[in-house]
């Protein structure tokens, strides 16, 4: 009898078992597939970053002939604007940042702040503005970490710029 009594247990904690087996594995298949919709949201941030930088390379490219004051202040308003959009569709924090900068920039002489008299500070200030775009879209500053942090390098260009407004 006591040998049909465990048999019994046996047979009734089998189902137990095999359950507790069955839910290890669905775990395991729920951990796989985060870590899949992880790697999904990485690559599609890293595929951003770069459409973003390719856009951003040309449109850093930006230089004003200042000898047509209305002309630049014109193309400068629209660069101020397509700076803006590109730094409103990137994930990156840093290259938005670095965006937002030339965006500052052009629009400065979209005010008619700079004009050909003070234009060679600006397009010092503006090289380097562009050269952090371009470091940061290279991955030579590690831009793509997202913290914002690697933009300190540049930062000393921004507050020149600001102080030079007054």
């Amino acid at each position: 009898m006591r040998i049909r009594s465990k048999l019994v247990m046996l047979v009734l904690a089998l189902p137990m078992l095999t359950a507790t087996a069955a839910c290890g594995e669905l775990q395991e298949a729920q951990q796989g597939v985060q870590n899949a919709q992880e790697g999904i949201d990485k690559a599609q941030k890293n595929l951003d970053t770069a459409q973003s930088c390719a856009k951003a390379t040309g449109a850093v490219q930006f230089m004003p002939n200042f000898s047509d004051p209305q002309q630049a202040q014109e193309k400068a308003r629209n660069k101020a604007a397509e700076l803006g959009n590109l730094a409103d569709q990137t994930s990156d924090r840093a290259l938005q940042e670095a965006l937002r900068d030339m965006q500052s920039s052009a629009e400065r002489v979209a005010s008619g702040e700079v004009t050909i008299d003070n234009s060679a500070e600006w397009t010092q200030q503006k090289l380097a503005h562009a050269q952090r775009v371009l470091d940061i879209c290279s991955g030579n500053s590690g831009g793509s970490g997202g913290s914002g942090e690697s933009g300190d390098s540049g930062g000393s260009e921004g507050g020149e710029g600001a102080e030079e407004a007054g």
